[in-house]
């Protein structure tokens, strides 16, 4: 079961260039005869199987076969053992032991995915190593079963004796809600969940962490790294089966990063976990050593504490079976930097703090990745004030393209508090957004600069009236008038307002609206069917110039227009004469879209403006006025 995703209105499959290239390469393949085949497996075999319970030694535990189910998933098995030693029939199978390698008489059975929840053994799901490997080279995306899909049983030629009691079927879920303990004759297997270490991240940000990545089978946990003693101790620590595996999504000053068991090294290849990631097929994921603290037991299932050391390879794979990764490689992740300043009342000096990350580039994360890091970057100040003003400044960097840059202030209800980091950097998700779900060319970002300055009190103005200095004016004059601004917790302001209008207006009735800068953008979007529906990349630019242009603090005159022009083939012909327009919008097999316009003046204010007001005027060309001062 893959992460959550927004709902995507354009889509575009976009691979690495390292994961084409990592593609082409060929690894040392496994001799057929080190590990087993599944039909060659019997019940009462026994082994023995490796895993780490406590900082990188690796330690041996018991594995007896149960069973073999043939099938649990499209080409796909699964061996039922039960597990001993290393106090496994105290803690049950762990979360954190995925990939644990088992053996039988030396040669490599399979790895540790699956457990049993809330069962009275350690009965563990391993998944063979055959299938690990033919899986993971073929680059197969794993089979998922359709959400609320009950998970398939599979009969059982002979029962199996669990827990003082028999059963006559398994059934294998796909999904990783653990199941109730129920009596209807079914031993219920679940993947292992996969432990995900969160180093660095506020509770604010770990609860949303786990909101987000339920439904994927991680558990992040409030964790964090290794002493320097420990890491100094432990950086020349081989990596093999057995050891912990650790795979980060974010590294740096913030850490994220999900805690399994290598499986099988061969050559560079390293396989492991016996279960998927997230089940992204081809993937670009640091490949990390990793540190156990200890294990946390649990009545369903539980789960080891750990934390990455050093990144030693790429993990390149996430397959139904299993990951698999490179050794030697370097991942390509995308670097961010953010500022966070926060000014107080008592005094003048303002603490400053700059934090420096580096997150994946997987595209169906990279959203999420993108706010969770910079909300984090202003949950570490602690808890904002109900009234606050924050003034963000965002720099996105893209290969082959100007920077897409975003200044502007923030203020009012929806940015005080607790709900201020998350609908403050919204506005940066959603350019990542934009740019990467794009329908037309893969777009690479470079790199993300942030810079955001807190500073106490809500500098927010209502728009409460507007009022024209007349009610009739004449091509070429100058709509003149007040508009009504109310602060927060402040007295009525007035602030004049022009607006010039063309020689050439046509006479007739109009309406004049006074707005933010946001409604204005809105409304030029809705205008120009090019951009709010863009047809080529370039487009896509230009709306995001267009959105990015936009001032909260601008106080607005906007006065629309008639049609001025179509949008015809993805291509913008404005400035066409009435009758032309009115030709093109009523042939239905041009395809032709009218394009509005407007007459708008655009003024600073020392606030944050919001609202809208509107009054109507009229045109005449025999308005008889005085001459303007």
């Amino acid at each position: 079961m893959t992460l959550s995703t927004l709902t995507l209105r354009w889509s575009l499959p976009i691979v690495g260039l390292f994961g084409i290239l990592a593609c082409s390469s060929t690894p040392a393949a496994p001799k057929r005869d080190s590990y087993w085949q599944v039909d060659d497996l019997r019940p009462g075999m026994k082994g023995v199987g490796r895993t780490v319970m406590k900082g990188t030694r690796i330690e041996p535990f018991h594995a007896e076969v149960l069973g073999i189910l043939k099938n649990t998933s499209p080409g796909r098995d699964l061996v039922v053992c039960r597990l001993s030693g290393l106090d496994l029939e105290r803690t049950g199978v762990i979360a954190g032991m995925s990939g644990s390698p088992i053996y039988i008489d030396g040669k490599l059975l399979g790895a540790v995915a699956y457990t049993w929840p809330f069962g009275k053994e350690p009965i563990a799901g391993v998944t063979p190593f055959c299938q690990m490997h033919d899986y993971v080279e073929a680059y197969e995306r794993r089979d998922l079963v359709e959400q609320g899909e009950a998970p398939p049983r599979v009969g059982l030629a002979e029962p199996l004796r669990v827990g003082g009691r028999d059963y006559a079927a398994v059934a294998v879920s796909q999904g990783f809600d653990d199941p109730l303990p129920d009596d209807d004759g079914v031993l219920r297997l679940v993947p292992l969940r996969m432990p995900v270490t969160a180093t660095g991240f506020t509770p604010h940000s770990l609860s949303l962490l786990r909101t987000r990545f339920r439904q994927a089978g991680l558990v992040p946990m409030e964790g964090g790294g290794v002493s320097a003693p420990i890491a100094e101790a432990e950086q020349n620590t081989p990596l093999q089966p057995g050891s912990p595996l650790a795979v980060a999504l974010v590294t740096g000053d913030f850490d994220l990063s999900g805690i399994g068991t290598v499986t099988h090294i061969e050559g560079q290849r390293v396989y492991g976990w016996g279960h998927p990631f997230m089940g992204l097929g081809t993937c670009e994921f640091p490949l990390m050593t990793g540190y156990i603290h200890t294990v946390y037991p649990r009545q369903s299932v539980s789960f080891k504490l750990g934390s990455p050391l050093r990144t030693v390879g790429v993990i390149n794979a996430d397959v139904s079976t299993g990951i698999a990764g490179w050794l030697g490689r370097q991942p390509d992740l995308l670097p961010i930097r953010m500022k966070v300043v926060r000014e107080s009342r008592e005094d003048t000096d303002a603490d400053s703090k700059t934090f420096q990350v580096r997150i994946v580039r997987q595209r169906s994360l990279l959203t999420s990745l993108v706010l969770t890091v910079l909300t984090n970057s202003v949950d570490m100040e602690g808890e904002l004030p109900e009234d606050l003003t924050a003034d963000l400044q965002a720099r996105i960097e893209i290969a082959g393209h100007p920077p897409v840059v975003l200044k502007d202030t923030f203020s009012g209800s929806s940015y005080s508090g607790g709900r201020a980091p998350v609908a403050l950097y919204n506005q940066v998700a959603n350019v990542v957004h934009l740019l990467t779900f794009n329908s037309y060319q893969p777009v690479r970002i470079e790199r993300i600069e942030c810079s955001t300055r807190i500073r106490p009190g809500r500098l927010t103005a209502d728009i409460e009236a507007i009022e024209l200095d007349s009610d009739t004016y004449a091509p070429g004059e100058t709509l003149r008038g007040t508009a009504y601004l109310r602060p927060y917790k402040g007295l009525r302001q007035r602030l004049p307002i022009a607006l010039p209008l063309p020689s050439d207006l046509p006479e007739g009735s109009y309406t004049v609206t006074v707005c933010d800068d946001l409604t204005n953008v809105r409304q030029e979007l809705r205008d120009n069917p090019n951009l709010s529906s863009p047809q080529n990349l370039d487009q896509v630019f230009e709306a995001l110039k267009l959105q990015t242009s936009a001032k909260r603090t601008n106080l607005v005159v906007r006065l629309p227009l008639p049609a001025v022009g179509v949008a015809l083939d993805g291509k913008s012909l404005p400035s066409l004469p009435p009758s032309m327009v009115q030709i093109f919008s009523n042939t239905r097999r041009t395809g032709a879209q009218t394009m509005s316009g407007a007459l708008v003046a655009r003024q600073n204010t020392p606030w944050v403006v919001q609202g809208s007001e509107s009054v109507k005027f009229t045109v005449s060309k025999n308005k008889r006025t005085l001459a303007e001062p």
